[in-house]
């Protein structure tokens, strides 16, 4: 799948999914951040969701971070996979920035090493 623009219209958490104005729902690729109880991974068995951390607090401030870095914000995603319905993308801010590592810079995400390595997400600058 080709590259394409996403302009983001509303954020659910770190990692998304991000909605765009033309409808796709990005899941950001490379990253894990914090999930709000309610998501299904906090609903597994404490050792089957280890990758996992359910807390709303911190889910609520990443989304806040991620929501300033995006919200009514063209990016330009590369599409590496799909997840749950999403398009899992490589994204890049207005300012040429990759989306995975300013989030990890804000400290709304942690790099997921199984998944970086996936997807070529390269080192952060």
């Amino acid at each position: 799948m080709p590259p394409f623009v996403c302009e983001v219209v509303r954020v659910h958490d770190g990692d998304g999914p991000l909605w765009c104005r033309t409808g796709e729902k990005i899941r950001v690729a490379g990253i894990q951040a914090p999930d709000f109880t309610s998501a299904e991974p906090c609903h597994r068995p404490a050792a089957r969701r280890a990758a996992y951390t359910c807390d709303d607090v911190a889910a609520e401030r990443a989304r806040l971070i991620v929501s300033r870095l995006t919200l009514n914000r063209r990016l330009t995603c590369q599409p590496v996979g799909t997840s749950y319905k999403r398009i899992v993308a490589r994204c890049t801010l207005p300012d040429g920035r990759s989306l995975s590592c300013a989030a990890i810079a804000a400290g709304a995400a942690v790099r997921w090493d199984r998944y970086w390595r996936q997807y070529h997400m390269g080192e952060c600058r």
